[in-house]
């Protein structure tokens, strides 16, 4: 049987999508390896974001190719946002990459294979394609946690992303579809599904009838054995009123919101195409904490933007002292070939964005212990879904806000359980407990 081998860069996107590209492959006879040594046909999936992850997956083929030397006959494909970007262009640099081809031509990845396999020359393939529900995978037996694609593509056009380009226009999965979905998932052990989209809530406006993420969320909550439910990536332009209800009257909605910022500064987000303010924000985030107080918030910052003064900057850093987020994505400004940034002018210093990115770091990790401290003494509700990395005699899983814990199960509590566990200690990057000897309600934050 032939052996495949994936490596995947970028986003939880990208990781769904190498799982369906395994699961198709599978179907076809193909066998999934860790071993890019032993692999007939290795898959990069790729992500176009920022150039230090474009600088990766060069720096990967650049190893694949010594490989190939050893191994002819052995097929090196490109997959993803690079792929549909760059297309020729990857070929040029990299000749020893034989298939290339971007995210509407996931489906046929088998033929294209065996299209490179039986003609012995390079295979390029990046053109639109229709939106296919693809929910084959490999298999996951016990798997708790399951990415689902809701829709794909972005129209936003933010002046510096790429995603437009490379995923095309917003395109939503049937309901119907994506419930049946979760439904197989759920039979197979899944008990949380995170609902994907790179602007996950403007889901739905194109489908007729017309429905949207608070219907699809009441709509997954029905499903017995589903206990949570998350969602990203959201934009603040899409966010409404009865959004915001639905996370707080489906129960099995986690209280944890990625909303990405990108900058607190009104005049970098107009030169970003955000379409809100740092005011329009903050009353959003003020809505949704009057709708559900425990909410947990992570966002995206980007520094260095173009024309970003320091004064811009200080207004990003008061951002996240009054927001208070739980976690914080910070990326130093990179130029994306085709983007209205990458020409703008006031483009900023190397060493500005380095020194702006730690401080910003620091601010956010400040923060965000802060946020955690908050947890002492609460009671939580756990997903267990292992043993914990450090001491193998210890459960490990997470709160509804996202944080790790571990705690010694005491034979009562095993993988899959949602357990109530007391916090004893706030760690930098998780929590410490004990088992709740009595059920109680679990908070996610003090109020």
């Amino acid at each position: 049987m032939a052996k495949f081998h994936l490596i995947t860069y970028g986003c939880q996107m990208n990781e769904y999508d190498s799982e369906r590209v395994a699961g198709l492959l599978r179907e076809e006879s193909w066998e999934l390896t860790s071993d890019q040594a032993e692999a007939d046909l290795i898959l990069v999936n790729t992500c176009a974001i920022r150039e230090k992850a474009e600088d990766k997956v060069f720096s990967k083929l650049g190893e694949l190719r010594l490989l190939k030397a050893q191994k002819p006959e052995l097929v090196i494909g490109v997959m993803g946002c690079m792929a549909q970007l760059h297309q020729h262009a990857i070929q040029r640099r990299a000749p020893s990459v034989d298939l290339v081809f971007g995210s509407p031509a996931i489906a046929r990845v088998a033929e294209l294979v065996d299209r490179v396999r039986r003609e012995r020359r390079p295979v390029l393939e990046t053109g639109e394609g229709p939106l296919v529900k693809i929910t084959t995978r490999p298999p996951a037996a016990g798997r708790l946690r399951e990415f689902v694609t809701v829709m794909e593509g972005c129209e936003k056009h933010c002046t510096f992303c790429v995603v437009p380009q490379t995923r095309g226009r917003e395109r939503s999965h049937p309901p119907d579809v994506i419930v049946d979905e979760v439904r197989r998932l759920a039979a197979e052990g899944c008990r949380e599904v995170t609902l994907l989209g790179q602007t996950v809530n403007a889901y739905g406006r194109d489908l007729t009838p017309r429905t949207d993420l608070g219907e699809l969320f009441a709509r997954v909550g029905e499903i017995e054995d589903i206990a949570r439910i998350r969602f990203t990536t959201s934009n603040p332009y899409n966010l409404t009123p009865k959004l915001i209800r639905a996370m707080r009257d489906v129960p099995k909605v986690c209280e944890y919101f990625h909303l990405p910022l990108q900058s607190g500064s009104n005049d970098v987000l107009a030169r970003m195409n955000r379409g809100y303010t740092r005011e329009r924000y903050l009353e959003l985030v003020a809505e949704i904490r009057d709708a559900v107080p425990e909410m947990a918030f992570s966002t995206d910052l980007i520094v260095g933007f173009p024309g970003e003064t320091e004064a811009d900057f200080e207004q990003t850093l008061e951002m996240v002292e009054t927001v208070g987020y739980d976690n914080v994505f910070v990326f130093r400004y990179s130029r994306r070939p085709g983007t209205p940034a990458a020409t703008m002018p006031d483009q900023v210093a190397d060493d500005v964005k380095a020194r702006r990115n730690l401080r910003l770091l620091d601010a956010a990790t400040r923060v965000g212990a802060e946020r955690s401290g908050r947890l002492a003494g609460q009671t939580v509700e756990v997903l267990v879904d292992g043993r914990s990395k450090k001491n193998a005699g210890e459960l490990s899983g997470r709160t509804r806000c996202n944080r790790v814990v571990n705690f010694d199960g005491q034979g009562s509590a095993s993988v899959g359980d949602l357990t109530p566990v007391n916090i004893d200690q706030v760690l930098p990057h998780s929590l410490r407990g004990t088992l709740a000897s009595q059920p109680e309600e679990a908070a996610c934050l003090s109020k």
